[in-house]
């Protein structure tokens, strides 16, 4: 979560949604992503902050 507080691409509503979207998926195994309907909603930077967070997660 530390990197995402210091990226200076994310706004802060942006920042929000991903802290929110990671920590519903914290007690999740696997999970789908559907990518381009993300990129519809949230934007490219996003995305790939997104899915940047989850590998930075990885166990």
């Amino acid at each position: 979560m530390t990197k995402i507080d210091n990226d200076p691409n994310l706004s802060d509503d942006e920042r929000k949604v991903l802290v929110r979207s990671l920590r519903k998926l914290e007690h999740m195994e696997q999970y789908i992503f559907n990518t381009l309907h993300m990129k519809k909603i949230y934007g490219d930077v996003f995305v790939k902050q997104f899915l940047s967070s989850l590998e930075l997660n990885k166990a």
